[in-house]
């Protein structure tokens, strides 16, 4: 097996929640495949370095290779993506909440009451829920490439509803004093914070390293 082959398939292989034996067994069947097809490209007239290329370009790309592996060690995937997205936004919330209150009033004895923590998870959790379901749904029905951006596509309207509520704050600037402000701002804040969440649960899991294949 070659470097550039064998370098191919370790990261393919890279970070996947297999068992050593397991990962030794993947590769030499991915190994036995790739060196396979190279020697039938070999056979039809084509040279070592030419048949390298294709084979690998019809295996495909690595990285999205491992992407589909990790899915499918970790069937939960986005489900436990979800739950720790909505953990984290809930705990980002409320302590912006507190830290607003304590900078606007510092005297008093501020808390934020365990019902006030409940319900904001639930809001947190029902509209993450109902944004995520659409956003696989319209991947489904559409194949554009920009559409399957989450940045694009969660945090895009929030900011559009942002600019609606700017509207009420420059209208009625004295309702909003002492930091209340900011509730006018909660969903582009939420979505920021969920996408970053759910950008790290993402790294974190697949633990994507950029790798040259030579």
């Amino acid at each position: 097996m070659t470097k550039k082959i064998e370098h191919y398939i370790e990261s393919i292989l890279l970070d996947l929640p297999l068992e050593e034996d397991e990962k030794a067994e993947m590769k030499e069947e991915l190994s036995a495949h790739l060196n396979e097809h190279i020697h039938e490209l070999m056979i039809k007239g084509y040279s070592e370095d030419e048949a390298m290329y294709l084979a690998i370009k019809a295996f495909g790309n690595e990285q999205k290779i491992n992407w589909e592996l990790n899915k499918a060690c970790f069937p939960y995937y986005k489900i436990v993506r979800y739950l720790c997205n909505v953990l984290v936004v809930t705990a980002f919330l409320c302590l912006l909440s507190y830290s607003i209150m304590e900078f606007y009033h510092p005297t008093f004895e501020n808390s934020l009451p365990l019902y006030s923590v409940t319900m904001g998870m639930f809001l947190v959790a029902l509209i993450a829920g109902v944004a995520e379901v659409m956003y696989e749904a319209v991947n489904e029905m559409f194949k554009w490439k920009w559409l399957k951006n989450p940045w694009l596509f969660f945090f895009l309207p929030s900011l559009v509803m942002g600019i609606f509520t700017t509207f009420s704050l420059l209208k009625h600037p004295e309702q909003y004093e002492d930091g209340l402000w900011v509730d006018l701002y909660v969903i582009p804040i939420g979505a920021l914070m969920y996408l970053i969440s759910r950008e790290f649960f993402t790294i974190i899991f697949v633990k994507k390293k950029t790798r040259k294949t030579t």
